[in-house]
């Protein structure tokens, strides 16, 4: 319309010109009072021309209006159809899945008679959660990594010491499973016991050859160069501890050197691994963590009515959450689509003191922020950075896998489990708090965790050949995870200056952030694979627009 009215006015007086110009050349014969009738039907003619052009102008606005609705509303059915055919055809097939169920119950029964039989080690069957992550390839090892500085001596000494705490480790009935060797057999995992175990195949020195000091660019190095190596007794054993031969390039008197736990996640999650690594190696008993689990899934019993219909509705929704995530289309960025070839670069942040200072004080606004709001506020800052130097459209959001743990009441006994369920989060990118937020509820108030935690539980029941495709990791861009951190530990009598931690990537889910505060200094890390990413500089990116968002959000909150 705006165009047709600048069009009118142009032409117009133009028109009106040579109409005048005509009765002129015309006035021997026409009087006057004629040419000034004339003027006047010439005048009512145009505003009657803008007025049609008005009219046709709005008419079209609205019918466009109306055709938009009414394909929205189309679209919306369509989706509804869709669900609705989905759950019917779930509904219709739940005979046939329950005796699926039964005959698979059935064939790994006659297959645990078989391994018993056939392998005097046997320990027992993976849990269903152990499971999930054993099913991996040569590109997705399940394999979490844990980097630290500590001060000691040498490394020799260093590794003397971790040794001699190992060895105390192996008579604690409640670590036992730390030192058990996975294997497979008939398309099912589980764990064998060995009489001898050989401490020497699981700590062992990192050389690095032409240099006498390492930086933070060596260690990314290290840690890229070992991703590709198995763990002990060819890949069947949990875990590894790897210490630098050379120390770190640092301002402190005393040497300190770079020390790489590698634990595969069927052993237990991360809080379970942390707090193993706590109770078990550290030179004394250590406090309580720093903060508590973020967004830990209440699985205690409940007890109120509110409660118990909370409870109720949940599982009513859990049909609907599994047809949604069955229609949930996979992402298509930069960073989530092509086959991981199993090159792991690697980026942390450097320490800065006051960053897990400034999230508590975000978190104090009176607008009843939360930790997990606050990091995936950044992180959603630090991927529109992300984008926009790699000249790469962002998208409107990103499905961002959030592991979700189980809370549990303090036993005070060490166990190595893994207690949790994965949800996903549709991330707005470069969106204000405030958006986040909103996301985040509607995911804490969905039935989705609970949906996915039974889902999992199926998991040890079919063989791997079934749940690999089941469980393949298709859908999200990455991982996020958000660990609580102990206060200082002294580890076989170096103290531990810093730490972050890795997680293991899934099916073509190649990229993976996480946030561990250690002795109150808030770090975050970053690993992703090759395909995704050519150097870490790229990571480096992300994780600074994260440490800049949270220094936003505290002179705009706070300051």
């Amino acid at each position: 319309m705006k165009y047709l009215s600048e069009f009118l006015n142009h032409t117009m007086p133009a028109m009106s010109y040579g109409l005048s110009e005509d009765l002129v050349l015309s006035s021997h014969t026409r009087t006057s009072i004629e040419g000034a009738f004339v003027t006047k039907v010439a005048g009512f003619g145009a505003i009657s021309g803008v007025l049609v052009a008005v009219l046709i102008d709005y008419l079209f606005h609205f019918e466009y209006k109306v055709f938009k609705k009414k394909v929205k509303i189309k679209m919306e059915d369509r989706v509804w159809l869709q669900k609705l055919f989905i759950l019917i055809t779930l509904i219709l097939v739940m005979p046939f899945v329950l005796s699926l169920l039964l005959l698979a119950s059935f064939y790994k029964l006659i297959c645990s008679v078989i391994i018993k039989r056939k392998d005097k080690h046997f320990a027992g069957f993976l849990n269903s959660f152990d499971v999930f992550w054993s099913l991996e390839d040569d590109a997705t090892k399940s394999i979490i990594n844990v980097l630290g500085v500590i001060e000691s001596k040498s490394s020799q000494d260093l590794v003397d010491h971790i040794r001699e705490k190992l060895q105390n480790v192996i008579q604690n009935s409640d670590a036992e499973k730390i030192f058990y060797r996975r294997n497979e057999e008939f398309g099912f995992y589980y764990w064998r016991k060995c009489c001898y175990i050989d401490i020497n195949q699981y700590v062992r020195i990192v050389d690095v050859s032409n240099s006498t000091e390492l930086n933070v660019s060596d260690l990314e190095e290290i840690m890229t160069e070992i991703a590709y190596q198995p763990l002990p007794f060819n890949d069947e054993g949990l875990f590894q501890i790897l210490i630098t031969n050379q120390k770190l390039k640092s301002d402190n008197k005393n040497d300190e050197y770079g020390v790489i736990f590698r634990i595969h996640h069927a052993v237990g999650d991360g809080v379970a691994l942390i707090e193993f690594l706590c109770e078990s190696l550290a030179d004394r008993e250590n406090e309580s963590n720093v903060f508590c689990m973020p967004d830990a899934y209440k699985s205690n019993s409940k007890k109120t009515p509110s409660d118990l219909m909370e409870m109720i509705m949940k599982l009513c929704k859990m049909p609907g959450c599994l047809v949604n995530g069955i229609l949930r289309v996979p992402d298509r960025t930069s960073l989530h689509g092509p086959t991981l070839i199993g090159k792991k670069l690697f980026k942390w942040t450097d320490s800065d003191e006051n960053l897990f200072d400034l999230v508590k004080d975000i978190k104090k606004h009176p607008e009843d922020l939360n930790f997990s709001d606050i990091l995936a506020t950044s992180l959603s800052c630090g991927l529109r950075d992300y984008f926009i130097k790699e000249i790469d459209p962002a998208p409107n959001t990103v499905a961002v896998i959030l592991p979700v743990r189980f809370q549990q009441k303090k036993t005070g006994v060490l166990k190595l489990e893994n207690n949790f369920t994965v949800s996903i989060l549709d991330l707005p990118i470069g969106s204000d708090i405030g958006d986040v937020r909103r996301s985040c509820n509607g995911l804490r108030e969905s039935a989705d965790p609970l949906t996915n935690f039974y889902f999992l539980k199926i998991c040890s029941i079919f063989p791997k050949e079934i749940l690999f495709h089941i469980f393949n990791s298709n859908q999200a861009t990455m991982v996020f995870s958000n660990m609580p951190g102990p206060k200082v530990l002294s580890i076989c009598g170096g103290v531990m200056k810093s730490l972050v931690f890795f997680i293991p990537n899934k099916g073509n889910t190649g990229l993976g952030i996480t946030a561990l505060c250690y002795n109150g200094v808030l770090r975050f890390g970053a690993m992703a694979d090759s395909a995704l990413v050519s150097s870490s500089d790229e990571l480096a990116t992300i994780l600074n627009g994260m440490v800049k968002e949270i220094k936003r959000l505290h002179r705009e909150y706070v300051s």
